[in-house]
């Protein structure tokens, strides 16, 4: 699959706290990201959010997951960031919907909103 424009990011505000560890697919176990890519977004790394449907989710942040692909067309309804437009991002090993990749004019320009439950921490 192509990276699409996942390829364009620059790594800043960088979490130190987690950058011993690495994230893995929950479905099929393909590296997703590592914690030193992690980012604070409104002062947190990690969010509780909902979608217009109600559905609950628990993301937290990163400047890059090489792990996960955009697709679709970006949309700007019902963005969690503001300033910031959307689109899914899906597991380049098994297609599963892993997340959100985020396009703004913001620093930084791209970052990820990945499903807490939909990743498996183990030490990088």
């Amino acid at each position: 699959m192509p990276r699409d424009a996942v390829d364009l990011i620059t790594h800043t505000h960088v979490d130190e706290r987690s950058g011993g560890v690495a994230y893995y697919c929950a479905r099929c176990g393909a590296y997703m990201t590592r914690g030193s890519f992690g980012i604070r977004m409104n002062g947190e790394h990690e969010h509780v959010v909902f979608n217009p449907a109600g559905i609950l989710y628990r993301i937290v942040c990163f400047t890059d997951a090489p792990g996960a692909v955009a697709v679709g067309n970006a949309s700007e309804q019902f963005s969690w960031f503001k300033g910031f437009t959307w689109r899914i991002a899906l597991c380049t090993g098994c297609g599963a919907h892993v997340g959100w990749m985020y396009e703004g004019t913001g620093a930084p320009a791209v970052f990820f909103g990945l499903i807490r439950p939909m990743l498996v921490e183990r030490p990088g």
